[in-house]
């Protein structure tokens, strides 16, 4: 069984409001989450001068690295979900936390790649979103026992 501390609804999506003392709110709603940091790989293979015949053996370099996360959820009556639409809308850059139980705290500021809205015949309006970090990104890393 999982511990306390692993459960997905810790999983938060924080939106800065921009105040000079910044204040973060979680996005609420979001139900089922998913954040990646992914690495581009450059092939830095070269073959050797003297004997380019020769077999080549990879040899790669990192490129950029993206970290995003994307969620899904219930729209709930909150500022922090309307403010998701409004964001995209304006193309906003905002500052964010992304909370990922037993990694840490990942802070900076992110795109709005989408934010899209549904609303099936006889349920709730459901939302989903693509978030993506851009510039610095500072991590506070968990401590684990």
């Amino acid at each position: 069984m999982a511990g306390e501390e692993s459960k997905g609804r810790l999983m938060l999506i924080q939106l800065g409001d921009g105040g000079d003392t910044e204040q973060f709110e979680a996005v609420c709603g979001v139900k089922d989450k998913s954040f990646s940091i992914n690495n581009e790989v450059v092939d830095t293979t070269r073959p050797p001068c003297n004997n380019p015949e020769d077999p080549l053996h990879y040899s790669g370099a990192y490129g950029v690295r993206t970290i995003s996360i994307s969620g899904s959820g219930v729209a709930v009556s909150k500022a922090s979900y309307l403010n998701l639409a409004k964001h995209a809308f304006e193309q906003d850059y905002v500052n964010a936390k992304l909370i990922v139980p037993l990694w840490g705290t990942f802070s900076g500021t992110i795109l709005f790649n989408k934010v899209e809205a549904t609303g099936p015949m006889q349920g709730e309006v459901e939302f989903s979103t693509e978030l993506t970090m851009t510039g610095e990104i500072a991590v506070e890393w968990e401590t684990l026992t």
